[in-house]
């Protein structure tokens, strides 16, 4: 199991970004998150909900008013395929996201037949972090912007993002401050969950910061930590990973992810009017990754899984 999550972990951040948005930093990411955690990064996420039924809160969405005025592609399709095996697992998922990325993330759900809640979050309304630390077992955010140290929120680029979004951070402090599991799953460092290695990556990756492009000077990096953090090429594939972990720990690799529904959430996601964050076009792409690079990696993830629990054959020469 730890060969094949570890092989996972890796295989899900090799970066394949395009020239134009920041890159070379991915692979030294994943190195400090790997260091930071006793077990492949796909085995710590998933390790929370392997037991008894939990009330799950999944966080998600990221946009920006006019480029991406329903929001991104990366976050929604991994939310809802990491929603469908929660569910699976006997898990009552919600997912929360602002009211300008709701709409497509609840069709995407219901594209996945899911029986579950997609609840809009309104800005500011604090009274929404505390219900949902008070009222769910777990947290997940996925691709979920987080505040840097001044509390302020910026795409991987240093756009002001803060008047946009809901901060969920808070949720996040009162969930560890009741030991309640927080997981993250990430690609870029200003999101949710970078708290746990922001001192690393900026003693490590100070360009990674951009601290000299944000209006405030306290850069993109999150200082809002998790209990377990994913690394992932994108937040989509990184949703793959921890359903791998999952099926791993279940010893089920029915389970894991498909290729062909990683390809459909693509195009009706496209149809939805989500965009892709690596070219800024509604395209069936991820972070600039093609769809079919995307259900390339579901595949492999798949395989990995299914040959860690075959049952074992010895050769015989």
């Amino acid at each position: 199991m730890q060969i094949a999550a570890d092989n996972i972990d890796r295989l899900l951040a090799v970066e394949m970004r395009r020239r134009g948005i920041p890159r070379g930093f991915k692979w030294r990411i994943f190195e400090i998150a790997r260091a930071a955690h006793d077990e492949p990064l796909i085995l710590a996420a998933a390790r929370p909900f392997i037991g008894e039924p939990m009330r799950v809160a999944l966080v998600t969405g990221a946009w920006v008013p006019e480029q991406m005025p329903v929001g991104e592609s990366d976050g929604p399709y991994g939310t809802v395929v990491l929603a469908q095996a929660l569910a699976r697992i006997g898990h009552r998922v919600t997912i929360y996201s602002d009211p300008e990325t709701n709409p497509p993330i609840d069709f995407l759900a219901g594209h996945l037949n899911l029986d579950i809640d997609v609840e809009a979050v309104h800005r500011g309304d604090a009274t929404v972090n505390e219900s949902i630390a008070r009222d769910f077992d777990a947290i997940v955010a996925v691709e979920r912007l987080g505040q840097n140290g001044n509390g302020n929120i910026y795409s991987m680029n240093g756009f002001p993002l803060t008047e946009q979004h809901h901060a969920f951070d808070e949720c996040f402090r009162l969930m560890q401050a009741a030991g309640k599991p927080t997981v993250s799953v990430t690609d870029g460092g200003n999101e949710i969950g970078n708290g746990k290695i922001r001192d690393a990556l900026l003693r490590e990756l100070p360009d990674l910061n951009l601290a000299e492009r944000t209006p405030c000077g306290g850069g993109i990096i999150s200082t809002t930590s998790c209990d377990a953090l994913v690394v992932a090429n994108s937040s989509n594939l990184g949703c793959t990973g921890v359903v791998a972990g999952l099926a791993l720990l279940r010893e089920d690799a029915t389970l894991c992810h498909d290729p062909e529904v990683e390809m459909a959430l693509h195009h009706v996601g496209v149809g939805l009017g989500l965009i892709d964050g690596g070219g800024g076009g509604a395209v069936a792409a991820t972070d600039g990754i093609p769809a079919e690079s995307c259900a390339a990696l579901v595949h492999l993830v798949r395989n990995t899984v299914e040959r860690a629990l075959e049952t074992p054959r010895e050769r015989a020469f």
